[in-house]
């Protein structure tokens, strides 16, 4: 059994972080203690590492898994080492700045791996939230693993191996079934290698990502969000987005997404950061 204590950076808001995330049910959260459970694989070991925010510190705990690769992994899916003061300050001038005061200090989270985020991502392209956490939970639960209180994706080669119709009793569209194992099939071929996108631009990877069929720019624009923690994209095509927008801005129709990239400019080089305290925005005022 490990423990690794680590300081946050100041003014990291875990409570509002937790909030957002407790939305997803996958998760093993509790509010209270300010705990979550993180899936870490290290070899053939998998299990769930315990991770408990303070005010100014944040504690994490295992046993199967290496302390250092488990804690490297937290600190990048978490990011509590980035200082958040410059990027609070940078939206003082701009339309967003109430957001900015409400949600002070919630940091951009990604998802615990790269594939996980694609595959959800593209489960989730056209549904309501409601129906598409619905159909990610029973994917996950159906083909993945689950250790301790956490569940793990399916690898994946598990889901290259399935059909169409083993989604479909799922309530999977036939083309969402088609779009995910397809995907998965080219991962296991070696046509998309996930690992080497930390070393290319966003543009780079959004055009390997939308050339791929059933992945679109909101798909892409996402996985870069979430699944990579860049820090400068606006998916302007996105609902949430576009409602939180409508309100704070007090307007009698939703922006278009032109109208959207044009503010988007005042708010580069952290529209990433824009888009999550938009999306905070319409979750947590709701």
């Amino acid at each position: 059994m490990w423990t690794v204590k680590e300081n946050l950076t100041k003014g990291y808001n875990a409570v509002s972080m937790l909030k957002r995330l407790k939305d997803e049910p996958l998760h093993h959260i509790n509010l209270e203690k300010a705990l979550i459970k993180m899936p870490m694989e290290d070899g053939h070991n998998k299990e769930a590492v315990t991770i408990i925010f303070n005010e100014d510190t944040v504690t994490l705990s295992g046993d199967k898994t290496d302390a250092d690769k488990a804690v490297a992994k937290a600190r990048k899916v978490f990011n509590w080492k980035r200082d958040l003061f410059d990027i609070h300050n940078h939206f003082k001038q701009t339309d967003l700045n109430p957001l900015f005061e409400q949600f002070q200090g919630t940091p951009l989270v990604t998802e615990f791996t790269p594939y996980g985020c694609l595959i959800k991502t593209i489960i989730h392209q056209q549904l309501n939230m409601a129906f598409a956490y619905t159909l990610s939970t029973r994917f996950v639960q159906t083909f993945g693993e689950k250790h301790g209180d956490v569940w793990f994706y399916p690898e994946p080669h598990i889901t290259a191996s399935l059909e169409p119709k083993d989604l479909r009793e799922l309530q999977f569209s036939g083309r969402k079934a088609e779009y995910v194992i397809d995907t998965s099939r080219k991962i296991v071929d070696g046509e998309l290698n996930l690992d080497t996108f930390s070393e290319k631009t966003d543009e780079e990877i959004i055009r390997t990502l939308t050339s791929i069929r059933g992945i679109g720019p909101w798909t892409a624009e996402c996985f870069l969000l979430f699944g990579l923690g860049r820090e400068n994209l606006m998916p302007a095509g996105d609902i949430g987005i576009q409602n939180g927008l409508k309100v704070l801005l007090n307007i009698d129709q939703k922006p278009t997404k032109d109208e959207i990239y044009d503010l988007a400019d005042q708010w580069k080089p952290y529209n990433s950061y824009a888009a999550l305290y938009l999306w905070l925005s319409t979750e947590q005022n709701r």
